[in-house]
């Protein structure tokens, strides 16, 4: 990337002051925030980074009025870190950030800084959670970067907007997304953390009463299979495809993934569910058709933690990570090969 190309996707103009360099970058960054619809795409994966690169250049020339000390998306380097009060993964693949925010006050356009950094256990009540995100994604780019050390005209190509080269980089991103940030999640500590169970059974397991949705719209099988549902019918889980749960009706037709209200959640159940450390049980409580073959199906989701969910481990997750780490290094060397 060069200066015009930042300027470029900034919107910089020849008028723009350093104050109005950060006001632009602010807003645009603000636009990526990581819980957006598809913020572990790796589209916007490459979006944020362009516009990270693009503002680091600028300030690197002067034009931003920032100190090279200064971090990425307003996480100052200056600042200390700090003890930080949570549990420790010591089987953890990496140590990761701990990102807080400057202001209390909600804002499209809050800044964050580095507050720690080992291999801490995500805990909703002190760490925000689009914050976790950016430290799962900072996280996965610096091994990513680094399993790639030798690969320096690969490097390059990233850094200088060839696209392929690129589109490569957030591909293997994404993969190591999930893996990652499962090893800074227990899933029964984070949903008790989220939610209260609704009650016990005779056995003493936990049951939670969860709110979860169905949707299509374009789709005119799914959406079919979606009116013909009944409040209080009973719709299954089928299989899992990465993080979400596909849906069945009792005739076995597709009424695509589960959407959880609380997107924190996925972290608990999902990988709860995949170990088998649940059970669960969807009900059809409103449906909403419109003649666009548009639906939405409001579904209770009851998830019951079976014995021996506190023990979960997911040692498992190293390995995998392991393994997209040496895919990624054996394509860099063959770049490099020509």
């Amino acid at each position: 990337m060069n200066f015009e190309q930042a300027k470029r996707i900034l919107g910089i103009s020849d008028q723009d002051d350093s104050a109005a360099v950060k006001r632009k970058y602010r807003r645009m960054i603000g636009s990526c925030h990581p819980d957006t619809a598809g913020a572990d795409s790796p589209e916007h994966v490459r979006r944020t980074q362009e516009i990270n690169e693009a503002y680091e250049l600028l300030k690197k020339s002067g034009c931003a009025g920032t100190s090279k000390e200064e971090g990425m998306q307003g996480a100052s380097r200056k600042e200390q870190d700090i003890p930080w009060k949570a549990g420790i993964n010591e089987k953890a693949f990496c140590d990761r950030n701990i990102y807080l925010y400057y202001s209390m006050e909600v804002s499209d356009e809050q800044l964050y800084y580095r507050a720690a950094r080992g291999k801490y256990m995500w805990d909703p009540d002190e760490e925000d959670f689009a914050l976790f995100l950016t430290s799962i994604r900072h996280a996965s780019r610096e091994l990513l970067e680094t399993a790639a050390e030798s690969g320096k005209d690969f490097r390059k190509q990233i850094h200088t907007q060839e696209i392929h080269a690129q589109e490569v980089f957030f591909r293997f991103q994404a993969r190591l997304f999930q893996s990652l940030a499962l090893q800074y999640v227990h899933p029964v500590k984070t949903l008790r953390s989220i939610a209260k169970p609704q009650t016990t059974d005779e056995r003493g397991r936990e049951i939670y009463h969860l709110k979860a949705f169905l949707g299509t719209k374009g789709n005119s099988r799914m959406f079919q299979a979606m009116r013909q549902l009944k409040e209080g019918e009973t719709v299954y889980p089928h299989s899992f495809e990465e993080n979400r749960i596909l849906t069945v009706n009792k005739q076995g037709e597709s009424l695509g993934h589960l959407s959880l209200e609380d997107d924190r959640l996925y972290f608990s159940v999902v990988p709860l569910l995949k170990k088998q450390l649940a059970r669960v049980k969807l009900t059809v409580r409103n449906i909403q058709a419109g003649r666009v073959r548009d639906a939405k199906v409001t579904v209770s989701f009851y998830f019951r933690l079976e014995q021996g969910a506190d023990d979960f481990a997911g040692e498992e997750e190293s390995l995998r990570i392991a393994d997209v780490l040496r895919e990624y290094e054996e394509y860099v060397r063959r770049v490099e090969r020509g």
